[in-house]
């Protein structure tokens, strides 16, 4: 955490985004670059070439507040990282919590700050949302007169997940010197998230005593990232904190003769864990596949308990069933298709 140090940033998100940013930097600038396409969650924003970075990067650089365009501070801004490469201007805006923690009026401060110190060079700039996100939707543009920014939200572990990726499909035999030290600097880079409690982790699941929620979150993410024969499920909001991982996903049908809908699969840790699932009640299929887990004639009977509705939503709750089959799987693959079989089958009868 060299920068973190150097400032004397050592609360909250700061420490987390010196030692995951310092390390990916060193990467090689086509790399950096390929690691923030793949793990954003706007694909399609960030051009394919960044060109290469200078070396007049910043952590938490201080941009003046009011010169040309006043952002509404005293003394500066600050945001918590600054890239420059040779074909867009990168703001990192960066949060301790993967779930809550962004807001707009943040990001327009940021902007307005930008512009105030490099208006002048006429590049284009683009604003990365890193945690802190309540939804993965995409967000409209800043806009400041005749200037704008995109912004591009990411989670702390979809980088991780776009690191480890790329050591799978290019470094997976280190046949050459640049590959071994790419290797070890990669490696370098996974230390720094499991530092800062972030963990690779494609082993089986322990579900008794699950001391961090992040490791369920890749079985939940590989059952939901998805494409059948009949729909595609996609990743709509990533909700973490202390006693509870889950996800909202789209379900979205191939053949247009029904709408998209969204359901929800998470861990509760209380007294008890607790897996379950929830199913927006469209033109009342919800309620209909309710009935048919009650009376058993469902899949998803054998693994939920009977179905409690709310607000117009209803929760299916994982059986003891459910739980011993989960840890009874050999492997973690195992894992992700009992949890893929659970989804399925709501998607199904909902598509019938």
């Amino acid at each position: 955490m060299i920068y973190s140090t150097q400032h004397n940033k050592n609360t909250n998100e700061d420490p987390k985004t010196s030692v995951v940013f310092e390390n990916l930097m060193l990467l090689p600038d086509i790399v950096f670059w390929d690691i923030l396409k793949a793990s954003a969650f706007n694909k399609g924003i960030l051009p394919e070439d960044a060109g290469l970075m200078a070396d007049d990067f910043a952590f938490w650089p201080k941009w003046n507040p009011n010169s040309r365009y006043d952002t509404g501070n005293s003394n500066y801004v600050e945001p918590d990282v600054f890239f420059r490469f040779a074909n867009i201007d990168v703001i990192i805006e960066a949060k301790y919590s993967d779930n809550r923690g962004q807001y707009r009026e943040e990001w327009e401060r940021e902007f307005k700050a930008y512009l105030n110190e490099f208006e002048s060079d006429k590049k284009k700039v683009v604003l990365l949302a890193v945690g802190g996100n309540p939804s993965f939707e995409r967000e409209p543009d800043l806009k400041v007169g005749r200037h704008k920014c995109p912004i591009v939200k990411y989670s702390w572990i979809s980088l991780l997940n776009a690191v480890l990726d790329f050591e799978k499909e290019e470094l997976s035999d280190a046949g050459t010197d640049f590959q071994s030290s790419m290797k070890r600097l990669v490696r370098n880079v996974e230390s720094s998230f499991q530092n800062i409690g972030i963990h690779k982790d494609n082993k089986k699941v322990k579900l008794q005593g699950l001391s961090n929620l992040y490791t369920l979150g890749k079985v939940f993410r590989y059952a939901i990232a998805r494409e059948t024969d009949l729909y595609t499920l996609s990743c709509y909001r990533e909700d973490v904190n202390s006693s509870h991982y889950g996800f909202q996903f789209e379900v979205k049908p191939k053949d247009g003769r029904r709408k998209s809908i969204w359901l929800s699969i998470a861990l509760w840790i209380n007294e008890q864990e607790v897996i379950c699932v929830e199913a927006r009640n469209v033109d009342n299929w919800a309620k209909k596949l309710c009935k048919q887990i009650e009376e058993g004639k469902k899949f998803s009977s054998k693994y939920a308990n009977k179905p409690e509705e709310e607000c117009n939503c209803y929760y299916f709750y994982a059986k003891d069933k459910f739980y011993q089959e989960f840890n009874e799987a050999e492997t973690f693959d195992a894992q992700v298709d009992l949890v893929s079989k659970l989804i399925d089958d709501v998607c199904l009868y909902y598509l019938k």
